[in-house]
Order: C-alpha cells, then structure tokens, then sequence
C-alpha cells in the first residue's frame, strides 16, 4: 500500500496514539474536507 494521506494518517492516529475512527473521520473532514465512509477506514486499517 503507498503511504498516502490517509495511510499516514491512520498509522499515526489508530496505530501510534490508539483513537477510535469516528475521531479519524473528523480529523480528515475538518483539516482535508475530505469524507470518508467508516467501512472503508476499517478496511485500510486492517491492510496497514
């Protein structure tokens, strides 16, 4: 998997500080507007 943004994101926020993806998904829609579906963060997660 190339480290993208969300990549990045998810090993910094749910691997290294242990946040849950509800506050994952905030953080990507208020600083990156971007909206992402919790499914497909739990899929990304798992390929991590």
């Amino acid at each position: 998997m190339k480290p993208d943004l969300i990549t990045q994101t998810l090993r910094t926020y749910f691997k290294e500080k242990g946040k849950n993806l509800k506050v994952i998904q905030r953080y990507l829609r208020i600083h990156y507007h971007l909206i992402m579906d919790e499914k497909v963060l739990i899929k990304r997660a798992q390929n991590l």
